[in-house]
């Protein structure tokens, strides 16, 4: 049965975003919220997971914002930028949009924003931004509902300073992404950085086994993801170096609809998170509880991504009465974030990214012997993210942010 309204509702959505769609917009007095979403191929997951935690938000609320029926319109990505931009033309042309949540690739993002930004529509993005969209890239029609990638890696390069780590060995793809990661960890922390590049698409990593068993490393941090960070981590799991050298992945690695493809070798990795299923918060569990009921699946980051874009913008069209046509004030009421994240505390910095805390997720198995993440310790609270001084961006209640603390050696 849930599969069955799952598969319902997904055609539902699907059709709205084609043809059929094109004259609902104009005398639509609906809100219209356009979700573009990779829902085809290695992105699939965490497409839908977002487009499932919206909607489970939504169904909270009577399918209305501020009283006001809401109309979801989803375009699928199929994880190309061409595609997406020919789906955002098509958008723009056949839907009365109000507002964009964005769910696919930073380069599918960097394709659409333009347009959606000259069309003067707020974009709430959930997954990866180009860097420089939280810098001297930033808009006052963006907001973030993730985490850069960049505040990840310092948060992680400082609680390896922390730990007195030395030399720590990291294993990533042989593309540009790597580098920039590489040195946003290197901002904060202090010891030695082994890096190890592997060619995209590799799926053997006995070559980066024993390098790290010939070099010893305190800690190994893996930058891979999808079907690379699968295999490098069952590998690493079957060998002895497991249980003298912690290893961390990318939390999008460790999902608990991942872990099962991990098995054991899944068990004790971690990841630097701002989203766990065991925080303990009245909408963390009512999210989950209710995500379960609906599509028989554990709930994940991308469905609490999904979930808080939907409830932030409830809190911000009540503010507005429902209106959508001052931007102004609807973008006012964005910035106030008056909702309850399923994260916690949550507000945003002058660069529209979340002030909200990290924690570090370790796996391991429930009290039924399943897979799943738990928290060990608040890493960081009210992390802002340090691009935010280069933003032109200026709003009341906000100062540019301190930059992060300098790495210092270990003595």
């Amino acid at each position: 049965m849930r599969r069955a309204a799952l598969a319902v509702m997904f055609a539902v959505l699907t059709v709205a975003a084609g043809p059929a769609a094109a004259s609902s917009g104009a005398r639509d007095p609906s809100i219209v919220v356009g979700i573009l979403a990779t829902l085809t191929g290695a992105g699939a997951i965490a497409g839908q997971d977002v487009v499932d935690g919206f909607n489970v938000a939504l169904k909270q609320v009577g399918g209305r914002f501020a009283n006001q029926e809401v109309r979801v319109v989803v375009a699928d990505d199929k994880g190309s930028p061409d595609v997406a931009r020919q789906q955002v033309k098509r958008l723009l042309e056949r839907e009365r949009l109000d507002l964009v949540v964005t769910a696919v690739s930073s380069a599918s993002l960097a394709a659409v924003l333009r347009p959606l930004i000259e069309a003067k529509l707020f974009v709430l993005n959930v997954d990866n931004a180009p860097l420089a969209l939280a810098g001297p890239d930033c808009s006052q029609w963006v907001f973030e509902i993730g985490a850069p990638p960049s505040s990840r890696m310092e948060v992680l390069g400082q609680y390896l300073t922390q730990e007195r780590m030395r030399r720590v060995m990291v294993v990533g793809p042989d593309l540009p992404p790597t580098a920039e990661m590489v040195a946003e960890l290197q901002r904060t922390f202090a010891g030695e950085i082994l890096l190890h590049k592997v060619k995209p698409g590799e799926a053997r990593y006995g070559d980066q086994i024993e390098r790290a068993a010939s070099l010893q490393p305190d800690a190994v941090v893996s930058l891979l993801s999808g079907g690379m960070g699968t295999a490098f981590l069952r590998a690493w799991g079957e060998t002895n170096l497991k249980r003298d050298i912690p290893a961390f992945a990318p939390w999008r690695s460790l999902e608990r609809t991942v872990l099962p493809a991990l098995g054991d070798g899944g068990l004790d990795v971690m990841a630097v998170a701002t989203w766990s299923p065991d925080l303990d918060n009245p909408a963390n569990k009512r999210m989950q509880t209710e995500f379960d009921v609906e599509y028989g699946r554990p709930s994940t980051t991308w469905s609490a991504r999904g979930y808080d874009a939907a409830v932030l913008l409830e809190g911000a069209l009540k503010a507005t009465g429902g209106r959508t046509a001052d931007p102004d004030a609807l973008r006012a009421a964005l910035r106030r974030a008056d909702f309850h994240s399923v994260r916690g505390p949550f507000r945003f910095a002058s660069n529209h990214t979340p002030i909200q805390t990290y924690v570090l997720r370790k796996v391991a198995r429930d009290a039924k012997g399943r897979l799943t993440n738990e928290t060990r310790q608040v890493l960081a609270k009210d992390w802002r993210d340090r691009q935010a001084g280069s933003c032109p961006m200026r709003w009341e209640e906000e100062v540019p942010p301190p930059p992060p603390p300098a790495a210092k050696k270990p003595g």
